[in-house]
């Protein structure tokens, strides 16, 4: 079953509403749609933006920059050091809250000196602020999340892509790689190969 018109109609007018954007794009499936549709609403408004860190596997990487070339998207590679982070480092409960604040000041940093004035994330409507504390982050630096506050699921995200004929509609969920490592384990970059 397709996604209701209205509903598109409703992602891609809040999406053109910003003005001017910066998504935080990791070539998954939720902020690949988001990249194509920031491209379509806002044109040169918008860039789609890859944090690489030892968290990025190279594939991703490589697509993230495929991805973007295909569908004609400005993009930008901004490098960061993570593990430089003693509270990343550390591994604890709010993991995910320092690294979303991080991430989110590479690309605010970044953004705000070439004039892109909002920041997006990929977030759905399935992403649960409770259980995901970067979620607090991303609410502190008021980054925008089209397809959570569009009420898009998962499956809607897939499927609207399909649509599309994005080829990222089918590819696989895949979790941080720090979820990886047991808590209060230091993330080193021995440990996350």
């Amino acid at each position: 079953m397709s996604v209701p018109a209205a509903k598109v109609q409703a992602l891609r007018h809040y999406i053109r509403q910003l003005g001017s954007a910066a998504l935080a794009f990791s070539s998954g499936v939720d902020s690949a749609l988001l990249a194509y549709l920031g491209a379509e609403e806002l044109g040169d408004n918008f860039i789609a933006v890859t944090v690489n860190s030892p968290l990025l596997l190279e594939d991703d990487l490589a697509e993230a920059v495929h991805f973007c070339a295909s569908y004609g998207i400005h993009h930008k590679v901004l490098s960061m050091d993570i593990l430089s982070d003693a509270n990343f480092s550390a591994n604890n409960e709010q993991r995910c809250y320092y690294c979303k604040q991080l991430i989110f000041s590479t690309i605010r940093n970044y953004a705000t000196g070439h004039g892109f004035e909002q920041l997006m994330d990929g977030s759905n409507s399935e992403d649960c602020p409770v259980r995901r504390p970067g979620m607090r982050a991303l609410a502190e630096q008021g980054i925008h999340s089209p397809l959570r506050e569009c009420d898009f699921s998962k499956k809607d995200i897939r499927d609207l892509s399909r649509k599309l004929e994005l080829f990222t509609w089918d590819k696989e969920s895949d979790s941080c790689r720090a979820t990886r490592i047991p808590q209060d384990t230091a993330i080193t970059l021995e440990a996350l190969c």
